[in-house]
């Protein structure tokens, strides 16, 4: 499998440079809003480079010295960094010549108002540290002036104070490369640009449903689809979340009470409000459809299963059913599978299926499942039930290389999961069983062949002697 960070070398030049003056709200800010978000890695090297910086614009330094300085490896300087450039705190270059020299330019953070404008940055911050110091947070950073509110404002305004005649300045301003006024782009724009929310399905149901659709703001529309993105929230969920923030006489939709009740169901502080699950007829559909394909009533089990479970608690409840526990190595494997390698959720759930209940190995091997991702992307493997025939295929194929092997009786055989598998904690096709059969067969035939070298090799030995 391909790392992103292969090409990194310790020995690769740094140039440091930054944009802005970073004063210390910007350290606070990306310590008290950015660090929950990206982690203390990627935070400790945004202040590293500041640190490298602040009595110098530029600074020429090796890799390595990163490195250890914060004691790192080159994976976690890599995701650190990219986690930099996510949120808009890092620019990086590489030489179009020299592939081992890259320019880091570091930026300021938006401004802690600026954030909590940003519905996304304050929905994802919300998600980590909870309502409660969220609002302690808003209230360090954003003053708000009660003493003005008896007062009316009388403050004059620019044009009303400084008169001059543009006409003379306007070849000036044509020649003279003027900096941008425009303000900092949250990290998140680009993901709100490319919603696939289908906001005219919404607002017709919405219309039969006496919602006011003038209170559909700007702000609204921004909040709603930036909930969609963090949750995946559908058309017709969101528009049962959307009726009951809105005021029953006017139809007004609430930004705070559609807020409060989107974060009530999906940070688990309230369960008064559940979107409907998948109807039985939907399953029953399903069921016909793999059923009109030859699948068996314990195959669709599975199938069904892997489409409505996340790959962690997939593998958290067979790794359970078997008296064992997820290992760090199998949740960075599953990380890596289901960032990296193009297969569905449900299709890597087949394969994590096929290895621990079917093979009924232990662990999820790091190789073995490397080999199978790769070999069903190149396939294009994209549903569950075309995951399952390619493990029968990889059963099919077992069997037919041991054909002519004698098989054990059936009365023999034990299996660790044999008695989990039948409870319906995880189904086991037949053919899954006679494949755990064969493996344990083979182990032993296998084992007996390693003795029976071992034997001739001694008495070899010994004859010598």
């Amino acid at each position: 499998m391909s790392y992103p960070w292969k090409n990194l070398r310790p020995k690769d030049s740094l140039i440091l440079t930054k944009t802005d003056i970073l004063s210390d709200l910007n350290v606070s800010t990306v310590l008290s809003l950015y660090q929950p978000l990206m982690g203390v890695q990627a935070a400790s090297l945004y202040l590293l480079i500041k640190e490298y910086l602040d009595t110098s614009e530029v600074r020429e330094l090796t890799l390595s010295d990163v490195l250890a300085q914060l004691d790192i490896g080159l994976r976690e300087y890599y995701e650190s960094r990219i986690k930099l450039e996510a949120y808009g705190l890092l620019k990086v270059y590489k030489h179009k010549e020299d592939e081992e020299t890259y320019l880091l330019n570091i930026e300021a953070p938006l401004h802690p108002k600026q954030f909590f404008q940003d519905t996304m940055l304050r929905m994802l911050l919300t998600e980590k540290l909870g309502e409660r110091l969220v609002s302690e947070l808003k209230k360090k950073y954003i003053k708000t002036a009660h003493l003005t509110e008896r007062y009316k404002e009388i403050t004059k305004s620019f044009h009303e104070v400084v008169h001059f005649n543009m006409g003379n300045y306007t070849e000036t301003f044509n020649t003279v490369d003027m900096p941008s006024q425009s303000t900092k782009r949250s990290p998140m724009d680009d993901v709100l640009k490319d919603s696939d929310f289908d906001w005219d399905f919404f607002i017709s149901g919405l219309n039969k449903h006496f919602i006011s659709t003038r209170s559909l703001t700007p702000d609204i529309t921004k909040l709603i689809e930036t909930f969609h993105s963090i949750y995946a929230i559908n058309e017709l969920d969101m528009q049962k979340f959307v009726m009951e923030s809105a005021d029953i006489t006017s139809g007004e939709v609430s930004e705070k009470n559609l807020t409060r009740i989107i974060h009530n169901h999906f940070l688990g502080k309230s369960k008064q409000f559940k979107p409907e699950p998948e109807s039985a007829l939907d399953d029953k559909k399903r069921m016909q459809e793999l059923t009109a394909k030859g699948f068996k009533p314990e195959e669709i089990e599975i199938v069904l299963h892997a489409e409505k479970t996340q790959p962690y608690a997939y593998l958290k409840s067979i790794k359970q059913q078997k008296g064992g526990y997820v290992t760090s190595n199998e949740t960075w494997l599953l990380k890596e599978l289901v960032e990296q390698a193009p297969l569905s959720t449900a299709v890597i759930n087949i394969l994590m299926n096929y290895i621990l209940v079917v093979k009924n190995a232990p662990m999820l091997e790091k190789n073995l499942a490397s080999k199978i991702a790769n070999d069903w992307a190149q396939n294009k493997v994209s549903s569950p039930e075309e995951a399952m025939l390619k493990v029968k295929e990889l059963y099919d194929s077992v069997r037919d290389n041991n054909s002519q092997k004698q098989s054990r009786p059936k009365s023999s055989y034990k299996s660790s999961y044999k008695s989990s598998a039948s409870s319906r904690k995880e189904t086991l096709p037949s053919w899954a069983k006679e494949a755990q059969q064969t493996d344990e067969r083979l182990s032993v035939e296998e084992e007996e062949a390693f003795r029976e070298k071992l034997r001739k090799i001694r008495k070899q030995r010994s004859g010598d002697q």
